[in-house]
């Protein structure tokens, strides 16, 4: 049996907000549930009692709790703020896994849209599909892939070494493709050079 530390990322209601999800005590009851014999440490941003208009230290709890945490679990079910994103890069910052909610047919996973005139299908944000180990459409589809990772079978979770890599294929896939960015690039010594040692980047 393990104990596992769960950070919960997604939105908190501020008093102009009508949130369409967030995390409720039932999602809790049933992952706790379905993750049995193995007892769960929530670390939900939700719940405290610190001084909320110190924004520096908001801050500094919600970083500590991810950095405390085994797993970080985001709701993406609705479009999300700023702190959700953040919390996703640090987490890979740590080698943390990530298990993004986000069901068929929402704001980040459609089957077709269109983005600057290109229309895509079977669509997922980039940085979704790029800073979650698995992306699943309900609690009881997370609570499976937890249960996996404890038993060692999911394979290797994504770290920093996942953004570097982005990195490089989009200079060996689309670079030059891109004339903006060569146009930008070509007209700075300094984010030419800067440009060129990105294959070299540790790790």
């Amino acid at each position: 049996m393990k104990k596992l530390s769960i950070y919960f990322a997604g939105t908190i209601q501020k008093d102009h907000e009508i949130l369409e999800s967030m995390w409720t005590q039932e999602d809790f009851e049933s992952l706790q549930k379905q993750l049995l014999p193995h007892s769960l440490l929530f670390l939900n941003p939700a719940q405290r009692s610190d001084n909320l208009s110190d924004q520096k230290s908001v801050f500094g709890r919600d970083m500590t709790q991810v950095f405390l945490a085994d797993i970080v679990f985001v709701d993406a079910r609705h479009r999300r703020g700023l702190g959700v994103g953040a919390e996703m890069m640090w987490a890979k910052f740590h080698a943390k896994p990530v298990i993004v909610l986000a069901p068929e047919e929402t704001h980040y996973r459609k089957s077709n849209t269109e983005i600057l005139g290109t229309h895509i299908t079977e669509y997922v944000h980039p940085f979704v599909q790029n800073l979650s180990d698995v992306i699943v459409t309900s609690i009881e589809e997370g609570a499976a892939w937890v249960l996996r990772w404890i038993n060692g079978d999911v394979g290797m979770v994504k770290d920093l070494t996942t953004i570097y890599d982005a990195m490089r294929h989009y200079q060996h896939t689309q670079y030059n493709h891109d004339h903006p960015m060569r146009d930008l690039i070509g007209s700075c010594d300094f984010l030419e050079k800067s440009f060129k040692d990105i294959p070299s980047l540790l790790p």
